[in-house]
């Protein structure tokens, strides 16, 4: 059930949600690494959610500058300690 309601809200998730989010977490983002967030959130989100999400974060250095990309790290395993109970 989890995983059908988290895959109604990435269906309905905006580049504003992203740079909201963002914003509301003093991460500010170029365009670039908006479009790569909102990407990778909407093809890629099952990797996230399970035990290799390691492979995401690594690919994205490529991508987002490093100092942005550890407070969304960081940000990312907060929220996944929280709901973990419900990936299983």
């Amino acid at each position: 059930m989890f995983l059908s309601i988290l895959e109604n809200y990435i269906n309905k998730l905006t580049i504003k949600d992203i740079i909201l989010f963002s914003n509301k977490n003093n991460i500010l983002l170029n365009s670039k690494e908006i479009n790569y967030i909102y990407n990778v959130i909407k093809n890629d989100y099952k990797t996230l959610l399970s035990d290799n999400y390691d492979k995401v974060f690594k690919k994205a250095k490529d991508y987002i500058e490093e100092e942005k990309l550890k407070k969304i790290y960081n940000l990312f395993l907060d929220y996944r300690s929280k709901y973990q109970n419900y990936f299983n």
